[in-house]
């Protein structure tokens, strides 16, 4: 009888499918010399050796499939509850005892190496014995007739072990399907799940979409009202807090109507006031002209460092020439006369629209050069900046008022009419 320690590791390792490598299975097979070999399963097979006329045989590795009618194995298949059943079973009535594993089914393979065993084999009926180095005896491990004498040669018998004794056992598993496998995958339950999952994810991105649309209405309305406070006041830091979270609110709801774009400028034209250049331009200008009325490289290169990237307000009015907006602006710097160009499709519309008024903007300097032999001053500007300004208030933080600019509000009107309506470029590229 086992030992209870030996019985409840039997059960664990049967009951969780761990025979194969926790419990020992012995074997004990019969060699054609009439010799036991004994020994114990491994999880592959193995050759063994016959201690008493050297004979190799092919042992069987661990049964890994459950038991039958004929052949034993400590292999449980069905469900746990069927397992744990038979398991609680055997260890409250006991197990029979069951000598070594004899498979019904194994065959013995030996190839004899000996010269006694070689010698029994080359016995003839006649009494007379050939050369036991040149014979050799393949068994089966099978209850068999007396030696009956046939003989082969090393050669063959090489060809026979050769096809016997292979390093693994070829295991063949058939291919499933295209279409079996595609069935495997995309089960119904799998198909219903992954269902669920979209339904779940598409209907959370509504919700949060339409909480995101809620919150930007609310922002527009809130903001706006604001603003409008903030631009009646002349609250220029609060103008802007409020007008830029209104434009962000306004892209969120792809607003394109008159008030997005009322806002969008009104933005536009804070956030100009705030990069507005302290620089006079002319004066920085002047200094590149030396007494004799002469441009400096040097001096248009420094200058040209120090205007570059600011922003600046420009009153004018402006001439097309393929595709290119030149200022009608009489600059002239200690006789030196000075351009300024640009490309702008924002100003060209402008222009078209109200060909009757100068414009009133703000820009930045994209370059500034010598041009005509250093004889004339060229000034690019940046054309994706120009804002153009829309209220007195705006006009006025720059300089523009009715008293030193007349026809301001004309000018101011007009802009003001052409951003708001269809016309115009929607969203921030009207201000660009």
């Amino acid at each position: 009888m086992t030992s209870l320690k030996s019985r409840l590791k039997k059960a664990k390792a049967r009951l969780f499918g761990t025979v194969t490598q926790d419990i020992a299975v012995p074997f004990n097979l019969k060699c054609d010399c009439g010799r036991s070999i004994n020994g114990v399963r491994r999880v592959s097979w193995q050759i063994a050796t016959c201690s008493a006329c050297d004979a190799t045989i092919y042992v069987l590795p661990v049964n890994v499939y459950p038991a039958t009618t004929r052949i034993r194995s400590e292999v449980l298949d069905g469900s746990v509850t069927k397992r744990l059943s038979v398991i609680v079973r055997d260890l409250a009535l006991g197990e029979k005892e069951v000598t070594p594993d004899l498979r019904s089914s194994e065959k013995s393979m030996t190839t004899s190496r000996s010269g006694r065993a070689a010698s029994r084999a080359s016995t003839t009926s006649n009494g007379t014995s050939s050369d036991s180095s040149d014979v050799v005896e393949v068994s089966t491990g099978r209850s068999r007739r007396p030696d009956t004498g046939r003989k082969i040669s090393n050669a063959a018998a090489a060809l026979v072990a050769a096809e016997i004794l292979v390093d693994e056992p070829a295991v063949r598993v058939p291919r499933a399907s295209f279409g079996v496998v595609l069935r495997r995958i995309f089960t119904p339950f799998r198909l219903l799940m992954l269902s669920a999952a979209v339904l779940i994810a598409v209907t959370g991105w509504w919700l949060v979409n339409q909480r995101r649309m809620d919150d930007a209405r609310k922002t527009w309305r809130r903001e706006m009202d604001v603003a409008e406070k903030a631009l009646e006041s002349q609250d220029l830091a609060k103008l802007h807090d409020s007008l830029s979270k209104a434009v962000a609110a306004a892209h969120t709801l792809n607003r394109d109507n008159a008030d997005s774009r009322r806002a969008t400028s009104l933005f536009m034209q804070t956030q100009a006031v705030h990069d507005l250049s302290s620089i006079d331009m002319p004066s920085v200008l002047a200094a590149c002209v030396s007494d004799k009325g002469k441009l400096s490289s040097e001096k248009t290169t420094s200058a040209a460092d120090a205007i570059t990237g600011q922003w600046f307000v420009f009153e004018c009015s402006f001439q097309q020439s393929a595709g290119e907006l030149t200022a009608n602006l009489p600059l002239i710097v200690n006789s030196v006369p000075v351009t300024i160009s640009m490309r702008s499709d924002m100003l060209k519309r402008a222009v078209a629209a109200i060909p009757q008024a100068p414009l009133l903007f703000v820009a930045s300097v994209e370059s500034c050069s010598t041009g005509h032999g250093e004889r004339e001053i060229q000034i690019r500007l940046d054309g994706q900046s120009p804002v153009l300004l829309t209220t007195q208030y705006h006009a006025g933080q720059m300089g523009f008022t009715a008293i030193n600019s007349p026809g301001l509000n004309t000018i101011l009107e007009l802009q003001a009419e052409f951003l708001n309506s269809n016309s115009g470029l929607s969203g921030t590229e009207s201000q660009q």
